[in-house]
């Protein structure tokens, strides 16, 4: 004998089993769904013109040094010609400051040494300049003049006329 409440429980039953059904299917939909979205260039066979959004680059590392060469590690510079190879010293002095200030220069002592090899009709020409430092009062700082006479310091330059190089030297 079936009791009164019997066939509210079975359509429950049905219902319920209707919905679990239903549920069951849209899991499998999202289950590929999800699984067709995740796949890229990096994790399928797919080209990478085929990613929707490119994946995220991994995160670099931090680095705990600046690039670049670190304080106290040795440069790298060529040795300077001899003194016998040399043909030509050529001193040069501050005329002003290159900070336009105005006012006179007391020498320093101090300066720097830069020699530019140069091809000439002689096959090389050498001249050193000796780059004198000297404080400029108003700046606050020590001056040297221009480099060389013409052209920029510690580059190759090449004249137009005579096709000739010019090879730059701390």
């Amino acid at each position: 004998m079936e009791s009164p409440r019997e066939p509210c429980y079975r359509r429950r039953i049905a219902e319920l089993e209707a919905e679990n059904a239903a549920l069951r299917e849209q899991n499998a939909r999202l289950t590929e769904r999800v699984a067709r979205l995740s796949k890229n260039s990096s994790n399928s066979s797919e080209p990478p013109s085929s990613d929707i959004v490119k994946p995220p680059k991994p995160e670099a590392p931090k680095r705990p040094r600046k690039r670049g060469g670190q304080a106290g590690h040795p440069g790298a510079h060529r040795p300077p010609f001899r003194a016998d190879q040399i043909d030509r010293v050529e001193e040069r002095h501050p005329t002003r400051c290159p900070h336009a200030h105005a006012g006179r220069f007391e020498p320093t002592g101090r300066s720097k040494v830069q020699q530019v090899a140069e091809l000439r009709e002689k096959p090389l020409e050498i001249t050193e300049y000796r780059l004198h430092e000297s404080p400029c009062l108003p700046a606050g700082r020590a001056v040297r003049p221009a480099a060389t006479p013409s052209g920029p310091p510690f580059r190759p330059a090449w004249s137009k006329g005579n096709s000739s190089a010019r090879v730059f030297r701390r």
